[in-house]
């Protein structure tokens, strides 16, 4: 997930890492808190750094940072849902493109989260968790929100042919990007979210 107004950076420059790039005009979206904090957050398997070392996927939508940006919950800035677009890509396109990955069970700041580099342990991802729209702890899954948050961490840096698609809350929104991609000469497809899979 990222702001619409970042696109016109991500269609020229591709997608960098925190660490390995700065743009004084990009828009960081969520917890300022936290970002920082992933700035020292070491990850404790190859290829190794720090979290914003990485270039961060989620594997699904209506994530709870959406959610606290929609809502300004916990003091995060309070966006318009039209305002944040999704950068859509396949672990296999991505992983071709970029060797260097690793992905979590959780939150990946969380002490519970477990850390894999092997394509083999996608399985230890709680798909069913991920897929949910409230994340509410349960009998059956007490630790929902934890592995609703699973991330997918490409290191440094991955180039905008691995980015398959973009998806929109609306027409509206999708104007506005068909517009950037316009200027930008860029062309990939643009998805509105009409039956709500990834917004709230």
């Amino acid at each position: 997930m990222t702001h619409i107004d970042n696109l016109r950076i991500i269609l020229r420059d591709g997608m960098y890492a925190p660490n390995a790039r700065r743009y004084p005009d990009y828009i960081n979206i969520g917890d300022e808190s936290l970002i920082e904090q992933r700035g020292e957050f070491h990850v404790p398997i190859a290829p190794g750094g720090v979290l914003t070392d990485y270039v961060p996927f989620y594997f699904g939508g209506h994530s709870p940072m959406l959610l606290n940006i929609k809502t300004g919950y916990r003091g995060i800035k309070q966006r318009d849902q039209r305002e944040i677009v999704y950068l859509c890509t396949h672990i296999n396109t991505v992983t071709q493109a970029c060797p260097e990955y690793c992905f979590t069970d959780g939150h990946a700041k969380d002490r519970l989260t477990a850390y894999f580099n092997n394509l083999a342990d996608l399985d230890k991802v709680d798909w069913k968790a991920v897929d949910l729209t409230y994340w509410i702890s349960t009998e059956e899954g007490p630790d929902n929100m934890r592995r609703k948050q699973a991330e997918f961490l490409v290191k440094t840096y991955v180039p905008l042919s691995c980015l398959l698609g973009i998806i929109v809350l609306d027409d509206s929104a999708a104007q506005v990007v068909n517009t950037i991609m316009k200027e930008t000469g860029t062309s990939l497809p643009v998805y509105i979210d009409n039956k709500r899979k990834y917004y709230y």
